[in-house]
């Protein structure tokens, strides 16, 4: 019986694994999560102070938590192009199975002064970012959404 399962579920991810897309570079994706650093990122180069407040930057919002930092009035809300998606992420180069990626609905001067350590330049996104929902592939146009 446990063979047969063993079976059942390599075929299953197999499957899975032909299903999902294969990172390329300049292909774009929409952040359905929010990624934030790890803990293996220096505090300094996480933490920004705004207007008194400090905080970890994200390196990428979802829709949900934009429509928050709306309600709150938050002043993070002027770091990005548009507040009615998540963010996309546009996969600039590939490291074996992962990909890294700029975030393209960040404003160039904030990305310029906040996004410019090394830690915090690239989000580093994986095929299991994709199967778990974190983020999609994105195939329609979206320059409306980055002017």
């Amino acid at each position: 019986m446990r063979e047969r399962a063993e079976h059942t579920i390599k075929s299953l991810l197999t499957e899975l694994k032909a299903n999902l897309p294969c990172f390329q570079k300049d292909q774009i994706f929409e952040t359905l999560k929010s990624i934030y650093p790890d803990a293996s990122v220096n505090k300094n180069n996480k933490t920004i102070f705004l207007n008194s407040r400090r905080f970890t930057k994200p390196l990428a919002v979802n829709r949900k938590d934009k429509a928050v930092m709306i309600k709150e009035n938050n002043d993070m809300l002027f770091f990005f192009k548009d507040i009615t998606k998540g963010d996309f992420l546009k996969v600039v180069c590939l490291d074996e199975e992962n990909a890294k990626c700029i975030n393209l609905s960040l404003k160039e001067n904030i990305r310029d002064k906040y996004y410019n350590d090394k830690e915090t330049k690239y989000i580093k996104i994986t095929f299991e970012d994709v199967a778990n929902g974190n983020l999609r592939l994105v195939k329609r146009k979206i320059d409306k959404y980055l002017k």
